[in-house]
């Protein structure tokens, strides 16, 4: 797997800036594969389970840290919950003989509360979850290997918006390069763009369905 030095590497081989005078910093390169991160799990979120132990008579359950939207849920097993659609009502009324589950906040609340407690009365959760953003070098990137490009891509797009936006290292840059940074940006975007579409139509997935 990547970490997060060997990524920033990829980013700089690809914008060929490698001389002893680099015109990004590492701090700024670091900060563009978080939201490099951030724009790919907007795209293709990260597929997760988990089990929330039921506590007889509790509504509210705190969420898993990297939760991002909920896709099933069951309690108790193999009962199916479905989303609430009484959220500007109160938990008890429901237009389903289903329990309901609603989201807000970091808890997940279901309506009726678990009767009893359990293996068998846990909650299943399947969701899409945020991926984890490496805070040092040495952290490994939770997002596919084989989709390195597609961050390189995008943060490659956020270095040309950014070096743009300053005058002096913009004119170097068109110098060096023979090109705007504008135009290489658009072009960093659409390349990261066109691989999540490809990625996209190659999910098969029952639970996530193209956004």
């Amino acid at each position: 797997m990547t970490t997060r030095a060997e990524l920033r590497q990829k980013i700089r081989d690809e914008l060929n800036d490698n001389a002893a005078a680099k015109l990004w910093t590492d701090a700024l390169l670091n900060d563009f594969i978080v939201q490099a991160i951030r724009a790919y799990g907007r795209e293709l979120p990260k597929q997760a389970s988990a089990t929330i132990t039921a506590v007889a008579d509790q509504e509210a359950y705190t969420l898993p840290i990297d939760f991002d939207r909920a896709m099933r849920v069951e309690q108790p097993d193999d009962d199916l919950r479905v989303l609430s659609s009484g959220f500007r009502g109160e938990l008890g009324a429901r237009d389903s003989q289903l329990g309901t589950y609603r989201v807000w906040g970091s808890q997940l609340t279901l309506d009726p509360a678990p009767a009893a407690a359990g293996s068998d009365q846990d909650i299943s959760l399947e969701y899409l979850a945020r991926y984890a953003e490496p805070a040092v070098d040495g952290d490994t990137l939770a997002t596919p290997l084989s989709d390195d490009d597609v961050l390189v891509a995008f943060a490659c797009a956020d270095a040309m918006r950014w070096i743009g936006s300053d005058e002096a290292k913009r004119a170097r840059f068109e110098r060096q390069r023979g090109a705007s940074p504008g135009g290489a940006a658009e072009a960093y975007e659409r390349r990261a763009q066109a691989a999540i579409a490809s990625r996209k139509r190659r999910l098969r997935s029952s639970t996530l369905a193209p956004l």
